[in-house]
């Protein structure tokens, strides 16, 4: 009897997951909120400067235009080991549009020499909810007068 208790509860929880949203599998944060990763590199760079940028992907939300489609802030960095870092930072509140963020940049400095990795095939993705919304009229005419 358990292991079909077992199974039955196995059977609806894959049922259920495969009818969720997909956003819902994604981690959901605000403005404010603290990312953190773990960044790894061959070798032992002796880096000045290393950050994460996040950018908007979809659609631009209708009620939130002009808002900022990316930030590159996350850049608190702490070496762990040779090669290992872990890096964090606030999701900054300057009106970021809500929606899915993608990594896609490691930046990262030694001295004067900068680069930015491609970080894309990491799938990395967070969910930006952001409640600020404003709706503009159409522009009804211009003349001159």
């Amino acid at each position: 009897m358990k292991i079909c208790s077992i199974l039955l509860f196995t059977a609806l929880a894959t049922i259920s997951a495969f009818g969720q949203d997909l956003k819902s599998v994604i981690p959901r944060h605000k403005p404010g909120d603290t990312l953190s990763y773990r960044v790894e590199f061959d070798g032992d760079p002796a880096f000045d400067h290393l950050a994460l940028a996040f950018y908007h992907i979809g659609e631009v939300p209708k009620d939130q235009p002009g808002f900022t489609n990316w930030f590159g802030n996350i850049s608190h960095f702490t070496k762990i080991k040779p090669g290992v870092y872990d890096v964090d930072g606030a999701i900054p509140n300057n009106n970021l549009m809500e929606g899915e963020y993608q990594l896609q940049h490691v930046n990262a400095s030694i001295g004067p020499a900068s680069k930015e990795y491609d970080s894309i095939k990491t799938n990395i993705s967070i969910f930006i909810k952001n409640d600020a919304k404003y709706e503009f009229p159409p522009l009804k005419s211009v003349t001159p007068k």
